[in-house]
Order: structure tokens, then C-alpha cells, then sequence
């Protein structure tokens, strides 16, 4: 039993590092790709990429070995299937119960593992996340901006320009657009360029050179226009020292003691992606069950359509529990409650007809 026990331990994992691997990899590449686009912006230095990279792939590794850990379960135990090695195990003695124990120890080892990323990793990964995008944004040379681009600031102001002087280094043909609550100020400028500030941490400013303004009103439609020879708009405020409260980067406890029902759902969900690990790796089991010669990839699509409508459910809840649709009793774990019973009568019926 020892015996059989590593063997099935080996032949499950030597899938979920192919598949987790995998997955970290296309993960951390589109990433890149959407930073080295920013880069290529001029809205991001490069040396910022690989750094936000990895603790976005972090955050990503506590979903990421779930489903790899499910995959997993049903590659191996269908190749049982196919090869008819399970047929063997069976015939010599070996029930399914003693299988299901195998995958349970395992899947609560990945669970383990997803829990401390989860409870631990995610707040110190998405902490760091945002100190490198807001020390990233702070390092960016205003006067780098290409044009032909939209860019937008942290006040939701829209700047677009399509020129540059290749001399003074001034854009030209500026279109700018700003939003507040009832006004929608639109400016068109012949020259902008940013002055330096004056101090580090200072608000950046763009001085805009025969600019005209028209302002919308949207409560009395009415139109305002002006001009002006020179127009100074404050582009970038200045750096404040209380940084802003993110609930992805606040510690748990924190989140456990919190009353706000958008806190509450990340707290849930932090509770519940081991328990999802667990529950996804108990289901390989009666999927991953194929007829001799059928192909140990035959239940693979099944698998994948299994856990993308888990993981839909579970952002809906979480959505539901932020919005207060639903109450932060049951919360997010209706979802696991519904695949904890659909696993348990599934493993029920497995044992029942080997």
C-alpha cells in the first residue's frame, strides 16, 4: 500500500508542475506583454516589468494551482483508466476508497499550500504590486508621451496630442478631456508642453498654448465656450503620504475585523480558495473514469467546463456579497457548499460501482 500510495502521489504530481508551470508561464507572459506595451507608451520605465510581473504571478498562483491540481487528478487516474491499471487495482484488491485517500492527502497538501498564498502572499504581493505601479507612474518622464496615444491620469483627464516638435519637445494638436459630476470640460490647444516641478513630489502641471475650452453642463445642457493664450492645468496632483486603503493588499486580520460588505467578500474569498483546491482535486477523481482505449485526455474538456463554471459562480457570488445582493451570511460559500455536495454524492457513487 505504501508503494501504491507513491505511485499515485508521483504520477499526480509530475501533471500539476507541467500544468502549473505552464499556466504560470502563459500567465506571466501576457502580463509582460500588456507592461511592455505601457512601456513602449512611454507611460512605464522598463526596469518596473519584471518586478510587477512576478508579484502579479504570485497573486495568480493561488488559482492557478487549483485548477492545475484538478487536471492533474483526471490525466492520471484516466491514464489508469486507459491502460487499464485501475482495472488491475481493483481486481487485486484495492477499492476506490483507498484512492479517493490518495487524492485526498494530496489535495490537502495543494491546499495547504493555497492557503498560505492566499492568506499570506496575496495582501504582501498586491502591497507591492501597487508600490511598484505608483513608484513606476512617478518615474515616467511626462515629456516621453508618444503621440497618436490616449493617455489618462489618476483623475480620470483624457490627453491626446498629434504631434510632438522634435526641437523643443512640445506637442502639438492637443485634444484634452476632463469629467466631474455635472460638467464636461473639453480643451483644444495648438502647443502643450509639462514644466518641470518644482520639487519632488510636487504636482506636474501642462501649460496648454492657444487653447480653447468648452465646458458642457449636463444638467441645463448648456455649452461655454472660451479662450485663452496660455491655460496652466494641473495634470498630476500632488503626492499625498497616507496611501489609499486597498482591500486586496490589507492584511486578513484586518479584513476579519471589518464590518463593510466589500471587505467581508475578500475575507470569504481568501477562506475559500483552499477549500476550492480541495474540493477541485476530490472531483478528478469520479471525472477523470474512461473506458479502455478512450484516451486519458477524453474527460480533459469536461474538466475545464467543470471548474470555469465553479470559478464563474464564485466571482458572482463575491460580486453579490460586495453589493450587498446577498448577505455575508451564507456569503461566497453557497458556491462550495453546491460542489461539496455534487463531489460528495459523486465520490458516494464511485465507491458504490468501482
Amino acid at each position: 500500500m505504501l508503494i501504491l500510495d507513491r505511485y499515485l502521489s508521483r504520477e499526480i504530481a509530475k501533471p500539476l508542475l507541467i500544468f502549473c508551470g505552464g499556466l504560470l508561464l502563459l500567465f506571466a507572459n501576457f502580463t509582460a506583454i500588456r507592461y511592455m506595451n505601457r512601456v513602449a507608451d512611454g507611460i512605464m520605465p522598463f526596469q518596473s516589468v519584471l518586478p510587477l510581473v512576478l508579484v502579479r504571478a504570485a497573486v495568480a498562483l493561488e488559482l492557478l494551482l487549483p485548477i492545475a491540481l484538478h487536471l492533474s487528478v483526471v490525466v492520471t487516474l484516466g491514464r489508469l483508466y486507459t491502460d487499464s491499471e485501475m482495472t488491475a487495482l481493483f481486481g487485486s484488491g484495492v477499492s476506490p476508497s483507498r484512492i479517493i485517500r490518495i487524492v485526498f492527502v494530496g489535495s490537502l497538501i495543494v491546499a495547504g499550500i493555497v492557503a498560505f498564498l492566499s492568506i499570506y502572499v496575496r495582501p504582501w504581493a498586491n502591497a507591492n504590486r501597487y508600490r511598484l505601479e505608483r513608484e513606476a507612474a512617478a518615474d515616467v518622464d511626462l515629456n516621453d508621451m508618444q503621440p497618436g496615444h490616449f493617455y489618462e491620469n489618476s483623475s480620470g483627464t483624457v490627453l491626446f496630442f498629434q504631434q510632438r516638435a522634435q526641437s523643443s519637445g512640445r506637442m502639438r494638436e492637443v485634444f484634452i478631456q476632463s469629467r466631474s459630476e455635472n460638467l464636461v470640460r473639453l480643451i483644444w490647444a495648438e502647443e502643450a508642453h509639462y514644466p518641470e516641478p518644482v520639487e519632488e513630489g510636487a504636482a506636474r502641471t501642462l501649460v496648454c498654448s492657444g487653447a480653447q475650452i468648452y465646458e458642457l453642463s449636463r444638467d441645463r445642457d448648456v455649452v461655454r465656450r472660451a479662450t485663452s493664450d496660455e491655460l496652466v492645468l494641473e495634470w498630476e496632483k500632488a503626492q499625498v503620504l497616507s496611501e489609499e486603503y486597498k482591500r486586496k493588499a490589507a492584511p486578513t486580520w484586518q479584513l476579519a475585523r471589518s464590518k463593510l460588505s466589500k471587505d467581508i467578500a475578500e475575507f470569504q474569498w481568501r477562506l475559500s480558495t483552499p477549500v476550492a483546491a480541495l474540493l477541485m482535486g476530490l472531483l478528478g477523481f469520479p471525472l477523470s473514469r474512461a473506458k479502455p482505449r478512450q484516451g486519458k485526455y477524453a474527460k480533459l474538456f469536461v474538466s475545464v467546463v467543470s471548474y470555469a463554471t465553479f470559478y464563474n459562480l464564485n466571482m458572482m457570488a463575491r460580486h453579490w456579497v460586495e453589493k450587498g445582493v446577498v448577505s455575508t451570511v451564507p456569503g461566497i460559500w453557497w458556491v462550495h457548499l453546491l460542489l461539496g455536495i455534487l463531489v460528495a454524492g459523486l465520490l458516494w457513487r464511485r465507491t458504490a460501482n468501482p
